[in-house]
């Protein structure tokens, strides 16, 4: 098993965490990944990961809102949520040059369960990972998306895997990090959750809660991207999910970027709380935007996005690739008297 933040005696904010620490505690959730590591002909170093749900998101599309900080990206999908607010298929993510294949793969897939199907909408997300992975060479094929989505689960790996692979965060491995929280609203308890795909960051500006822990392998100064996803079971909004990706954005800034211009900055948010038939809408009793309790749910968020970059870092292994090696975090670097 490997070690995570909270093994190192480390939490982020005040909220108790689900059983697993994962975006999966938000129950109907599952990940799956499929990683892609070869040295022939060319080093690969990259993978997919999805994000499926136990019910079909086809027949009943799930409530999600978007929030695009910085756009240096090539994701699909996005501008279909912004405009009806629903998610209908699983969710995949990649690496830059193998959107389209992964896009293929998962209208293959969505053909298969529904072949009377003749619009769908896939969300396919990416970050570049072309410093470790020869991304010229095509490797990523639509069978992956099938492998990843048979291999999803509840307790999934975090760091280099999956779409994960050839991630590089402020100058360290990057990768697949997750988090969870336990928020009680009105006297119900819900679960908050988020995975992140974690490419971002310079090595100049990275701060370990405040401590700065600047790399000394700098590959070009990049700024690179992180794609983060939102889940909870809190029945809310569109318009009420993208309050809380944007408010996801302030984990970014804890843990130092000022957002360039050359990143891709993304959080998507979904309900599965607050599903659609596609006769109309499912009854539910939502959360006023005006409660105060909003407050806990906008914490829980940033929390758990924060928790789960640091996690994709610390999970992640030294990776020797297409254009070099990238070390792993420094866990000696971490002690119980971090706040």
């Amino acid at each position: 098993m490997k070690t995570r933040l909270r093994d190192l005696g480390i939490r982020v904010g005040e909220f108790e965490t689900g059983p697993l620490n994962k975006i999966t505690d938000v129950e109907g959730i599952l990940v799956g990944h499929v990683s892609l590591i070869s040295d022939h002909p060319t080093k690969i170093r990259t993978g997919v990961t999805v994000i499926d749900f136990s019910e079909d998101p086809y027949e009943s599309p799930l409530s999600a809102g978007v929030f695009v900080l910085n756009g240096y990206g090539k994701s699909t999908g996005l501008i279909q949520v912004e405009e009806l607010g629903q998610i209908e298929t699983p969710l995949a993510m990649t690496g830059t040059f193998s959107v389209g294949q992964v896009f293929e793969g998962m209208v293959r897939h969505m053909l298969h369960i529904h072949p009377e199907i003749r619009s769908v909408n896939p969300i396919v997300l990416e970050c570049n990972d072309g410093f470790l992975n020869d991304i010229s060479h095509p490797s990523v094929r639509p069978e992956h998306v099938f492998k990843a989505l048979e291999n999803a689960c509840e307790d999934f790996e975090l760091g280099s895997v999956g779409a994960g692979t050839g991630m590089i965060s402020f100058g360290y491995k990057g990768g697949i990090g997750s988090s969870s929280r336990v928020v009680e609203i009105d006297g119900i308890k819900y679960t908050v959750g988020t995975l992140v795909l974690n490419n971002y960051g310079r090595a100049k500006d990275f701060r370990f809660f405040g401590k700065s822990l600047s790399s000394p392998f700098n590959p070009k100064d990049t700024a690179g991207s992180i794609i983060m996803i939102l889940a909870t079971d809190i029945p809310l909004t569109s318009r009420q999910l993208k309050r809380l990706c944007r408010h996801a954005m302030l984990a970014l800034g804890r843990i130092g970027t000022p957002g360039y211009t050359s990143s891709g900055d993304i959080c998507l948010a979904l309900s599965t709380g607050f599903r659609w038939k596609k006769n109309g809408k499912i009854s539910v009793e939502l959360i006023p935007d005006s409660n105060p309790e909003f407050n806990r749910i906008f914490s829980a968020v940033v929390d758990t996005v924060e928790e789960s970059i640091y996690d994709s870092l610390i999970c992640a292994e030294p990776m020797d690739g297409y254009k070099g090696k990238i070390e792993a975090f420094p866990l000696e670097t971490i002690t119980k008297d971090t706040p």
